[in-house]
């Protein structure tokens, strides 16, 4: 798979999420408390990635609507943001299988 690819992927990925928080904006706390959890597990702040606690930050202050369009956003901040976003490492993986075949947005 080339970059070009890799991007498509990628862009299309956090559509899906965008899409599904847009039907159910409870979904940004389990992001945060998955994050949180995972964050919490680490045997120290400091062993937690610069990425993490942004992202953390952004889960836990930003409305769903703002991590919307972050996640839908193609400026180059949003971009940057998205390439170490967590929230697909986040899902269970049935929860990721339904994401990307599209069922978990079903009605």
């Amino acid at each position: 798979m080339n970059y070009g690819n890799i991007h498509s992927w990628s862009v299309n990925v956090d559509r899906r999420i965008a899409l599904a928080l847009r039907r159910d904006p409870k979904l940004l706390g389990v992001f945060e408390r998955r994050l949180r959890s995972k964050m919490a597990t680490t045997r120290s702040a400091a062993a937690v990635g610069d990425d993490d606690w942004e992202w953390y930050v952004i889960l836990t202050l930003w409305s769903p609507l703002q991590v919307i369009k972050l996640l839908e956003d193609s400026g180059e901040q949003a971009t940057r943001l998205r390439k170490t976003s967590p929230l697909l490492s986040l899902l269970s993986d049935s929860e990721r299988r339904e994401l990307l075949s599209l069922n978990f947005l079903s009605e």
